[in-house]
């Protein structure tokens, strides 16, 4: 078969699976609403959970900072391209998440797989969650180290491979996601973190969606529940919370000047450019003295999870996932409940801004977040196979929505209640 035609036959087996994937051009600033096909959508698909990618303190900033030093990095890092924003940067994040040291990435996938194949071999070994980031997976498989994969959040199961496996190799690595991107609910980190101090084990956290949302200054998760001094590598991106671009790592000095020595994907890559830094900058500056916009955010999780709490018919009385004959057959929504410090309210409270409708057939979550898109201008993504083993339609709250936003979305939503 000629190359080409093997490429057609793949392309033609993706769309009859109905898994072929296009792109959204949207045509704005990433807002509470943004233009697509020159209608004005209701974005409810954005890790922009602060609203900073369009906030005016940052864009300020970064004009600023293009005006003074331009707009590209020229190189990479160890050889042309570190300017002292990076490393002001680095200072930044440091600070914020209260470690020695810092390293910024050029993304949050450059971040975990250069870090995770620079520090692991095959004398050691990993643990880590079935749900973890793909950027986690492909980490691992570069590293070509020995690895145990635990069930979902399954403390059991994880201490269970730790028990079996701890002795055989020369370090044992537990990772996880801190809040996990396709169901929102968050590692049980406490009791992860006594299985580290239990088998001499390092703990690599991954806190892409946490970071500027939890914590007293949005350092993340592990701030939340007074932990963050027990974690040995602290991961995180600068595209979600933070409106900005890239990824980063805090530790102590000896894990980030390794790293700056020996991960390949920092070493070999060009800088992050000016813009994306200096954005990051003023990103980082907010999220550690606005507490309001974490506040609005965490007022808006709340309401939206109350609401789709009112359209579900609970079938069993469960209140950690809540079952019902929603958009015309059994689906699953996930409104992962848990106490927070930010809401200071009841244990009622949901623990992300990550909200999942799940069904089981591939073709109907398709329908639906199309309907929703053209008929009632709300962006609802659905997320498909080999992303996730269920499809469903994400749903993310911003700081961005009102109320009146939140109700909009969720009276669209109970037009599909039977």
């Amino acid at each position: 078969m000629h190359f080409y035609e093997h490429l057609q036959t793949e392309l033609t087996r993706i769309k009859t699976d109905n898994l072929y994937r296009d792109f959204k051009v949207l045509s704005s600033k990433p807002e509470a609403y943004v233009e697509y096909k020159g209608n004005k959508v209701l974005q409810m698909s954005s890790n922009n959970y602060l609203g900073l990618a369009g906030d005016l303190r940052i864009t300020e900033a970064v004009i600023k900072a293009v005006e003074k030093y331009g707009m590209g990095s020229t190189g990479s890092r160890l050889i042309s391209g570190t300017h002292k924003l990076h490393i002001e940067l680095e200072e930044k994040l440091a600070e914020l998440k209260e470690t020695q040291k810092a390293i910024v990435f050029s993304t949050g996938y450059a971040a975990n797989i250069g870090a995770i194949s620079a520090l692991l071999t095959e004398k050691d070994a990993v643990y880590s969650d079935e749900l973890n980031h793909a950027s986690i997976i492909d980490g691992i498989k570069l590293a070509g180290t020995n690895k145990f994969i635990y069930k979902h959040c399954d403390t059991q199961d994880l201490e269970r491979l730790l028990e079996e496996n701890h002795k055989k190799y020369r370090f044992n690595v537990i990772i996880t996601d801190s809040v996990f991107s396709m169901d929102g609910d968050i590692a049980p980190l406490k009791e992860i973190v006594n299985l580290k101090e239990k088998y001499n084990a390092v703990l690599f956290l991954d806190e892409a969606h946490a970071f500027g949302i939890y914590g007293e200054k949005g350092q993340g998760l592990a701030h939340e529940l007074e932990l963050n001094h027990k974690i040995d590598i602290q991961m995180g991106t600068l595209s979600k919370a933070a409106g900005s671009e890239g990824g980063y790592i805090c530790g102590k000095s000896e894990l980030i000047d390794y790293l700056k020595n020996k991960s390949r994907s920092f070493i070999f890559s060009t800088a992050p450019s000016i813009p994306a830094i200096a954005a990051s900058i003023k990103a980082v500056e907010i999220i550690g003295n606005d507490y309001d916009l974490r506040k609005r955010l965490w007022k808006n999780i709340k309401y939206f999870k109350t609401g789709l709490n009112k359209i579900v018919i609970t079938s069993d009385g469960n209140k950690t996932v809540e079952r019902g004959n929603l958009f015309g057959q059994q689906s699953q929504i996930d409104c992962h409940v848990g106490a927070s410090r930010l809401l200071a309210m009841t244990n009622e409270a949901p623990k992300s801004a990550i909200f999942c409708i799940k069904f089981d057939d591939i073709e109907k979550t398709l329908q639906i977040s199309q309907e929703l898109l053209e008929k009632h201008h709300i962006m609802a993504s659905c997320i498909r196979p080999p992303t996730v083993k269920t499809p469903r339609i994400r749903l993310c709250t911003m700081a961005l929505h009102t109320k009146q936003d939140l109700d909009y979305v969720l009276e669209k939503l109970s037009l599909f209640h039977n």
